[in-house]
């Protein structure tokens, strides 16, 4: 007996449920993301939820397009770190998807196991979306209970947003604390942020400015100088609050900082003001 796909149920519910997904993995890996960005990659997943309506795709080719399909709405959902973070996010998707779906397959067995169609690698519930709805809520939350039961859950207040201003340019970027970063300018003694290039690199000042500090550092890979500048302001943003901090040097460095793009010395935390 053939069954009727409803294409705004397919596309709607997958929506919702892909932005949970993904949304679970931003908090599994405590990635600070933008809820539009979430939103995005939760619309491209809702559009290859479609492909569930395309003719019969051989095995092989199938899960070629889904790992496609995984890698497009990871880089569209969180901002490519290097190449060893991305397949950290794509694997923690694969393991929260295969979680989610088995979940979501047991309580739906118990509900009423008839309905379900998987074609194309692409799932669907012949159910209304607010039973779907509900079912996923309830997954999401398990998986959270999971997550914070292993032990996996960082302190959200690690990261946060900040804001470099310096002559007529600003930067901003996402920064985490690290309680490693003990950082100071030697002649002033003011705390140190850690910014990529990537985000603080055109504001540095030319050398014979004379307005560039070298901080001395000492790392697991050796030690070294790092080119550091002193702001007209940082501003730290925590939800609707914001800390100004001007006592403070910006120090710029070539590696890559995993999931921030600047490591925050945590005296700074200490010494801002609203």
């Amino acid at each position: 007996m053939k069954q009727t796909i409803y294409v705004d149920v397919l596309v709607g519910v997958n929506l919702f449920i892909n932005y949970f997904l993904l949304l679970a993995v931003s908090k599994f890996l405590t990635i600070p993301v933008r809820r539009r960005r979430i939103l995005l990659g939760a619309l491209l997943g809702s559009a290859y939820s479609l492909f569930i309506l395309l003719p019969d795709i051989p095995v092989m080719l199938s899960l070629l397009v889904k790992l496609i399909m995984s890698a497009t709405i990871i880089l569209a959902s969180f901002s490519f770190r290097g190449f060893k973070q991305f397949l950290r996010q794509l694997a923690t998707f694969y393991i929260i998807s295969f979680s989610f779906a088995g979940l979501m397959l047991a309580i739906w067995y118990f509900i009423a196991p008839q309905g379900l169609i998987i074609k194309n690698s692409v799932v669907y519930f012949n159910i209304s979306p607010l039973l779907l709805i509900l079912l996923t809520v309830v997954c999401y939350l398990m998986i959270r209970l999971i997550h914070r039961i292993s032990g996996r859950q960082a302190p959200e207040q690690l990261f946060y947003r900040i804001r470099i201003e310096y002559g007529n340019q600003t930067a901003a970027c996402v920064a985490k604390v690290d309680t490693g970063n003990s950082l100071c300018e030697p002649f002033s003694n003011y705390p140190v942020v850690v910014v990529t290039n990537g985000c603080a690199g055109k504001m540095l000042p030319s050398e014979d400015s004379g307005k560039i500090r070298l901080v001395p550092f000492h790392a697991v890979s050796g030690d070294g100088l790092l080119p550091a500048f002193k702001p007209d302001r940082l501003v730290i943003l925590s939800g609707k609050k914001e800390y100004e901090q001007k006592n403070v040097y910006i120090a710029v460095t070539q590696a890559r900082l995993g999931e921030a793009e600047a490591l925050l010395n945590p005296d700074l935390l200490q010494r801002t003001s609203a």
